[in-house]
């Protein structure tokens, strides 16, 4: 009876925290309106390809709505799915599910694999967000030798900074791995030290402290004070601001954007008005 108590109150304080960021994120969109980062570029690429979007641990679509909204302006051309991997609201539970999560990682490289083997000359960019970055970070390392996709974008992953990027990941990836971090990310912080990480170590995560490794084609994008005017404070749903990523993550997946570009639109800062 003590347990189930326990267990009671543990969901009760989670929904609230879960609710009270989501409320605070919300307000952090609207400060941001009272500042003048300059003019967002809105430019339509004539590219063709696909994107693939994991959310987080919860396995919802909802708060990804603003995200997929801005891609499919900027990629018309371009099929955009967000795919569940576990049962929703059950996070715990789905972000320690290490045998199945590896076993759907799996599934869905090989499905990568067979769209790379019809579509051979169009772009192919994967996109995680929190337990979703790591999730495909073991999709991109289970794809075949010979199949890679063209970028992955790592919104605050669950997933261990030590994770072998290098030997598992790089080699299938054409062009660059973006990964987001804020040490001021509890989820991803205090919360995978507590519950573990996607690849099952208790730690903080790379999307808390960035990945050990050092490499051209890995980009890391490290939360300062200077994203405070754009709307993201350092928590984990700021990542979902509209003007944040308006100004950091969408030039990630613009086809047009080379790794230096990116780093310049990274460094572009704004002032209040």
């Amino acid at each position: 009876m003590e347990n189930d108590r326990r267990s009671t109150l543990f969901r009760l304080v989670r929904t609230a925290a879960a609710l009270l960021l989501a409320t605070f994120a919300v307000a952090a969109d609207t400060t941001a309106s009272r500042w003048d980062c300059g003019a967002v570029t809105d430019a339509k690429s004539d590219t063709r390809g696909r994107v693939l979007i994991m959310p987080g641990v919860g396995n919802t679509r909802f708060h990804l709505a603003g995200f997929v909204e801005r891609l499919e302006r900027q990629l018309p051309n371009f099929e955009i799915e967000v795919r569940t991997w576990g049962t929703p609201f059950h996070m715990i539970e789905n972000l320690q599910a290490e045998e199945r999560n590896v076993a759907t990682a799996a599934e869905i490289a090989a499905e990568l694999a067979a769209w790379r083997g019809i579509h051979p000359e169009e772009k192919l960019y994967v996109v995680g967000y929190s337990g979703g970055g790591g999730m495909v970070t073991l999709v991109t390392a289970a794809l075949p030798d010979d199949v890679k996709i063209d970028r992955l974008i790592l919104i605050a992953p669950a997933i261990s900074p030590d994770y072998p990027l290098a030997e598992r990941v790089l080699p299938h990836v054409n062009e660059l791995v973006a990964n987001f971090a804020s040490a001021l990310d509890l989820q991803v912080g205090w919360g995978t030290r507590a519950f573990g990480t996607i690849d099952r170590k208790n730690t903080m995560s790379a999307g808390a402290v960035g990945f050990e490794l050092t490499d051209p084609k890995l980009l890391q994008y490290v939360w300062s004070a200077d994203d405070i005017p754009f709307g993201h404070f350092g928590n984990h749903m700021s990542y979902l601001n509209r003007r944040w990523q308006d100004a950091k993550l969408m030039p990630t997946l613009d086809p047009g954007s080379s790794l230096e570009q990116i780093r310049a639109r990274w460094a572009q800062t704004c002032k209040g008005t």
